[in-house]
């Protein structure tokens, strides 16, 4: 296997740093009760599954930002229809 560049390392925790950033939303929409707990846990599964897939794959930079990002989205997305 060969040495990762700079930029695989740097895109790895961009993508990590939106995931840590989606989990922080998802916790605190929780907290507050602005959605129902069914989309909490579904986007904890969601997170969950994508932490592991993107440390088995961490050098596949852009489809894990893009997991990243679409992680984000969809809290997004999500947590503005099912906030009550």
């Amino acid at each position: 296997m060969s040495e990762p560049t700079p930029r695989q390392v740097l895109y790895a925790l961009v993508a990590a740093g939106f995931v840590v950033v989606v989990i922080i939303l998802t916790a605190g929409a929780a907290m507050a009760g602005l959605v129902p707990t069914w989309w909490s846990v579904t986007l904890a599964v969601a997170i969950a599954a994508a932490g592991v897939w993107m440390a088995m794959n961490w050098r596949r930079t852009a489809v894990m930002l893009l997991l990243a990002i679409g992680l984000f989205i969809a809290w997004l997305v999500g947590t503005v229809i099912l906030a009550t």
